[in-house]
């Protein structure tokens, strides 16, 4: 079994109640941390011309886009993750035993969440 289909069964037998209560409060304040970036930037020169590019394509998909709209995952997780992490871009978020910010996975995990597995 590979290590991503590993993962994958652990995060289906995951279950919110098996979180503690720090790693939910920790959860709530890098998702809020994230969305209210990810809104902060809608309006910044970079984002608009990535959001040009993905009209320009065409590209429809399961996943969500912030601001509306849909498209493929992985585009979805670049346009989101660019949102997210714009303006958070040289926080220097130090966690102990961690090497990235807690918000550089979070636009892949919303378009992850979006696409129905067979």
């Amino acid at each position: 079994m590979s290590t991503c289909e590993q993962i994958a069964q652990y995060v289906a037998r995951a279950e919110w109640g098996q979180l503690s209560w720090e790693a939910r409060d920790k959860l709530r304040q890098h998702l809020l941390d994230a969305i209210g970036c990810a809104l902060g930037a809608l309006n910044a020169g970079p984002l608009a011309a990535i959001r040009a590019e993905e009209r320009s394509v065409s590209c429809s998909g399961p996943c969500s886009l912030i601001r509306g709209g849909a498209s493929s995952p992985e585009r979805a997780a670049f346009y989101n993750g660019a949102l997210i992490r714009y303006l958070d871009f040289m926080d220097a978020f130090i966690a102990k035993e961690e090497a990235c910010h807690p918000s550089d996975n979070i636009g892949a995990l919303l378009a992850a969440a979006e696409i129905e597995f067979i």
